[in-house]
């Protein structure tokens, strides 16, 4: 077991974590502001849920068609920021012919493609996970990301924020 010293260091020098998913292994890195600025954006997009209502199951299956972007949320935070896409090289070949078909050449023509890697991995855990592994995977990566030094930033950042707002009222209304 990991102290919070050990954690704290980990978090602090960028150590990645492994963690499977699918059979493969990902390198996770403690998320950037960038990581966590997309995964927030990312979550926008889940729809508001209503979790006082009558029949919970009524009402997850209603918004169902809403989540996909919890595969995306997870493959922002195990990709980061950085990973999202990536070029693969890619062989194309083509046959060529010559004095009315008589001669054929293959020519191969080495490409790059630009890969979205986190549709591709958000397509794969929507596809492949039941609901129980995707909350699972979600709560172990958040777990082990160290995200609250960022959170508490954005808190006191918001009150400094909110106490302006305040002083500029009361300025005005004097």
């Amino acid at each position: 077991m990991e102290t919070v010293e050990i954690r704290t260091s980990n978090a602090i020098l960028q150590q990645p974590i492994d963690i499977e998913i699918l059979g493969k292994t990902y390198h996770v890195a403690p998320p950037s502001v960038a990581t966590l600025i997309l995964a927030s954006a990312a979550i926008s997009k889940m729809p508001a849920v209503n979790k006082d209502a009558e029949n919970g199951v009524y009402e997850t299956l209603a918004v169902a068609a809403d989540c996909a972007a919890l595969g995306e949320v997870i493959a922002i935070l195990v990709l980061g920021a950085k990973g999202l896409k990536r070029t693969d090289k890619v062989i194309t070949a083509t046959e060529k012919r010559y004095l009315f078909g008589l001669i054929k050449r293959r020519e191969e023509e080495l490409s790059e493609v630009e890969v979205d890697a986190k549709e591709e991995l958000a397509r794969e855990l929507l596809e492949n996970l039941s609901p129980r592994q995707m909350n699972e995977l979600m709560n172990s990566i958040l777990a082990q990301m160290d995200i609250a030094f960022f959170l508490g930033t954005l808190i006191s950042l918001t009150e400094i924020n909110l106490t302006r707002a305040k002083r500029k009222t009361t300025a005005s209304g004097q």
